[in-house]
C-alpha cells in the first residue's frame, strides 16, 4: 500500500505521519529528509522541489517493488506531484490512500515559532503555500491536528486505511 500524507508546514503532518508509519509498519519517507540528503536544504525553487519529489518517487518505486508498504510525508502542494504517485501506484497495481493534515492557524503559528530540526518553514512560508496550494481531487481523509490528540488522529487514519486497502 502507498499512503501520501500531505498538508502545510506546522500542521503536525510529520509528527502524525511518523507515528502512523510506525503503527502500520510502513516505510516512512519524508521530503525534508530527502531534501537534506540531496544537499538542497534551504533551496525551494520549483526545480529543487521537483528534484526532491523525483527522488521520493524513485525511492517509493523501489520499496513498492520490494513489496513494502510506504508512507510518503510531504506538502504535496502541486497536483502534478500527487498525480505522479497515483500513476506509480496504478502502474504497480498498488492501493493508494491520501490523508491531508490541517490545523487551526493560531496553532500553526505557535508551532512554527519553534525551530524545527529538519524544516526551515516559518509562518510566512505557511501563508504563502496556503494561498498557492492546488485544490485536492478525489477521495482523501481530512484530519484536524490538535495538540494532545495524536491517538485519535492515528485511529481515524487506521480506520480509513483499512477501508481503502479493502477496495
Amino acid at each position: 500500500m502507498l499512503v501520501l500524507v500531505m498538508g502545510l508546514p506546522g500542521t503536525g503532518k510529520s509528527f502524525f505521519a511518523k507515528r502512523l508509519a510506525e503503527m502500520s509498519e510502513m516505510v516512512y519517507l519524508n521530503s525534508d529528509q530527502v531534501r537534506i540528503e540531496l544537499g538542497l536544504r534551504g533551496r525551494y525553487s520549483s526545480d529543487d522541489r521537483q528534484k526532491v519529489y523525483a527522488a521520493l518517487v524513485g525511492q517509493t518505486k523501489g520499496l513498492l517493488n520490494d513489496k513494502k508498504s510506504v508512507l510518503v510525508d510531504a506538502t504535496f502542494q502541486r497536483k502534478k506531484n500527487r498525480r505522479e504517485f497515483q500513476g506509480l501506484a496504478k502502474k504497480l497495481n498498488c492501493p493508494i490512500a491520501f490523508i491531508r493534515v490541517w490545523a487551526e492557524e493560531g496553532l500553526v503559528e505557535k508551532r512554527l515559532a519553534i525551530e524545527r530540526e529538519e524544516s526551515d518553514a516559518d509562518f510566512s512560508v505557511y501563508q504563502k503555500l496556503k494561498l498557492d496550494f492546488d485544490p485536492l481531487e478525489g477521495d482523501y481523509l481530512d484530519i484536524r491536528s490538535e495538540d494532545g490528540k495524536i491517538d485519535r488522529m492515528i485511529q481515524q487514519a487506521l480506520d480509513y486505511l483499512k477501508l481503502a486497502y479493502e477496495d
